[in-house]
């Protein structure tokens, strides 16, 4: 999405509309009063969509059924975080309060689907130093979204080797869990693999699922992280995807009466948010954790995603 042109546009029709009005009920005090009740209502909810809804997060529970996933990883957890957009709304207290509500959650590992800034790459560090509270067994993983490209790729290396994450940029991981769900603790490993894959971001860099697959064990589950979802349309027809998760959409961030505004979540509206059995694969849009330069949300909170892999 272009958040500055829909700023532009809400604005234009609203001085517009704002413009109609006055000349419609110029001379009828009755229908002034009953506009003056309308305004205070919508008053009302623009604060709500301006200062309280953009901070009212919730968590939200995936269940994806893979198949033939081995004893060892049923059960398995991942927290997904998209979408922080370190700004005046989600700044250092609210990501301290997601840090901490992920943390409670307990999961496996940590997937972070990129847009870590808006629009001022130094906050980059900024944001990072907050998500290096961050805990999992299996790590803290990282790809990049298209906000993020006002950063260099140094810059992105850098912060999230400070903050003990790995970065993702069109490669895989081979990971062994480090606990069995079911009692084991911590220092075991399993004999099950997991592989994780992650990719640039589609729109600012280079997305390509091929070579960041290449290599990958086909006999392990394998969860692809890209920021956008529309990389289910260049999935390679071989190597293994058993779900990807990605965000950028912000499910819309401004959805009246339930309903999607295009222009807002970037597309056709085939991805727009939760869970999208793709013909190559599942995939979750997060509807994302902050917002863009339109710092409002209305029907659509922001979340926290957990998933739990189980078998079939």
């Amino acid at each position: 999405m272009n958040p500055r042109r829909v700023t532009r546009t809400i604005r234009t029709t609203a001085h517009r509309l704002a413009a109609d009005v006055r000349f419609r009920l110029g001379g009828s005090p009755g229908l002034r009063r009953h506009a003056q009740r309308l305004l205070k209502a919508a008053g009302a909810g623009v604060a709500y969509a301006a200062l309280l809804e953009p901070v009212m997060l919730e968590t939200t529970q995936v269940e994806i059924v893979v198949p033939d996933l081995s004893p060892e990883l049923d059960g398995y957890q991942i927290v997904q975080l998209s979408d922080l957009h370190f700004n005046v709304t989600a700044g250092v207290g609210f990501l301290r309060r997601v840090v901490e509500k992920a943390n409670a959650l307990d999961a496996d590992l940590v997937a972070l689907t990129g847009d870590f800034i808006a629009l001022n790459p130094l906050n980059l560090e900024r944001c990072f130093a907050v998500l290096s509270d961050l805990r999992a067994p299996d790590g803290c993983w990282v790809v990049r979204g298209n906000h993020d490209y006002k950063a260099s790729l140094l810059a992105m290396q850098s912060a999230c080797r400070a903050a003990g994450m790995r970065l993702l940029e069109n490669q895989h991981a081979v990971i062994r869990p480090h606990r069995r769900r079911g009692g084991v603790g911590e220092g075991y490993h399993a004999q099950a693999r997991l592989v994780l894959a992650g990719v640039g971001d589609i729109w600012e860099g280079l997305c390509l699922p091929g070579q960041a697959l290449a290599g990958a064990p086909a006999d392990s589950p394998t969860v692809l992280l890209s920021h956008n979802p529309q990389v289910v349309s260049i999935l390679p027809p071989s190597g293994r995807v058993d779900l990807v998760l990605s965000g950028h959409t912000h499910g819309g961030q401004v959805r009246p009466m339930g309903r999607t505004i295009r222009a807002l979540s970037d597309g056709s509206g085939e991805f727009v948010s939760g869970l999208v059995r793709a013909p190559r694969a599942p995939v979750y849009i997060s509807r994302g954790v902050g917002t863009s330069s339109l710092r409002l949300r209305w029907n659509c909170r922001p979340e926290i995603v957990l998933v739990r892999l189980v078998r079939p």
